[in-house]
């Protein structure tokens, strides 16, 4: 027997139908899930294809600037490229008409990733080198990427800055071009630009 209110079974359907809250913290759980797969992802084929463009890489010492930095850049373009498809990102480069060449440019980027230089340089046209924190050189295997692909700086020291801006000067000078971040550390703020370091 069942029980009526208002003309509807209290044991209608409808009653049985699941909250709309559970519907969406079922959601919300099933996202969070797929999204720590897809960094699990990212990070596991990021360092996988590193170390498969490191030995070629590391031969690029031998070679003298700026045709050894053309040809790290390269390999480090085909790393990006390969990797960005494998965890579907779509690359759009737009401006690469404002470069002339033989001519070296400084180029400025915004820094609001860990992402900004692997992503920004390799896809700057010619040979180039970024500037980093002196600190990278401790980083454990990438550590030959920071020495080969920038001009490293320890921004305390007065006498550091005064080298790297030697050795920009010295890039520059051999046709290639120099990515800089003019706001020294990641931007995790909302607004577009952090101060200029």
């Amino acid at each position: 027997m069942q029980a009526l209110f208002c003309g509807q079974s209290v044991f209608s359907k409808k009653r049985n139908r699941p909250h709309r809250l559970a519907i969406v913290k079922k959601t919300a759980m099933k996202d969070r899930i797929i999204g720590k797969l897809c960094a699990i992802w990212a990070l596991v084929s990021f360092i996988t294809t590193f170390l498969i463009i490191y030995p070629p890489a590391m031969f690029t010492w031998l070679v003298p600037d700026p045709r050894g930095q053309a040809i790290f850049i390269a390999i480090s373009r085909v790393w990006m490229r390969v990797w960005l498809r494998l965890v579907g990102c779509r690359l759009c480069v737009v401006g690469l008409a404002h470069f002339a060449s033989g001519k070296s440019y400084i180029v400025t980027c915004n820094h609001n990733s860990v992402m900004d230089t692997p992503l920004s340089s390799p896809f700057i046209p010619g040979p180039n080198k970024t500037i980093a924190k002196a600190e990278f050189k401790k980083v454990p295997v990438f550590n030959f990427f920071y020495q080969k692909g920038a001009v490293l700086v320890n921004r305390k020291n007065e006498q550091s800055r005064r080298r790297s801006y030697e050795e920009m000067k010295k890039v520059l000078a051999k046709r290639m071009h120099m990515c800089v971040y003019p706001e020294g550390t990641r931007n995790r703020t909302e607004i577009p630009l952090k101060p200029f370091h």
